[in-house]
Parts: structure tokens; C-alpha cells; sequence
């Protein structure tokens, strides 16, 4: 559990840091993406692929929730010098959720602003 908290452990670093880690993170991964689409001629994954950027903190909050948390909790239960860090992923975790929620609205407001108006077929026009 010690390697996998080890190896997870940007998530618990401060927002400012984690924040700027992911987007590093999520660029590998893209341009991992753009080398399947065109020398594979495959659709990657939804995090490998940059044409879903928009839906990176909606992807944070689940590998969190998904991968992260568990480790955390229970290594932190065992050894509490761990607590801070799952205490920074709680809050990392707040924090994508806010941003994922807020691209949602944004996305939603679209949306509907296009049942209003059907000649609009793309934001903006």
C-alpha cells in the first residue's frame, strides 16, 4: 500500500501544486492520445484524448473517488502522520468536483441555449 500511496502521492499535494501536476499529467496522456489516433488509427481512451480536455475535472474527481481515496484513508488509519495527505486529497477533491460542476452548468446553459434557438449549432454561432 506504502508504493501505491507513493506513487499517487501528487493528489495529496496542495491545491496550487496538484492542480498544476494533472495538467502536465493530462498533456502526456493527450499526446499519448494524438499518437493512437494517428499512427494507430484507434480512438483513445477519454483521458488520452485532447478533444475531451474540457472534461479533465470530471475525470480528477473520479480517479480520485476511484483510486486515490481508499489508499489514502486506509494507510492514513494505520500511520496518522499520513492524515494531512488525505486530508489535502479531500480537498483536491472538493475542488475538481467545484470545477467539474461548474463546466457542467456551463455546458447545460448551452445546451439549452440551443434547443432556444435551433439555427445555432455551436457556441458562439
Amino acid at each position: 500500500m506504502m508504493m501505491t500511496a507513493c506513487d499517487l502521492s501528487a493528489i495529496a499535494k496542495p491545491w496550487e501544486i496538484q492542480s498544476k501536476v494533472a495538467l502536465l499529467v493530462a498533456a502526456e496522456f493527450w499526446e499519448q492520445g494524438d499518437l493512437e489516433m494517428s499512427v494507430l488509427q484507434q480512438q483513445p481512451i477519454p483521458m488520452m484524448d485532447r478533444r475531451k480536455a474540457a472534461e479533465l475535472p470530471k475525470l480528477q474527481v473520479g480517479f480520485i473517488d476511484f483510486v486515490c481515496t481508499f489508499v489514502y484513508k486506509e494507510f492514513s488509519q494505520f500511520h496518522p502522520e499520513i492524515l494531512p495527505m488525505y486530508e489535502r486529497l479531500l480537498n483536491n477533491r472538493k475542488e475538481w468536483k467545484a470545477l467539474a460542476d461548474a463546466s457542467e452548468a456551463k455546458m447545460a446553459a448551452l445546451q439549452d441555449e440551443q434547443k432556444k434557438d435551433p439555427k445555432t449549432d455551436a457556441p458562439g454561432g
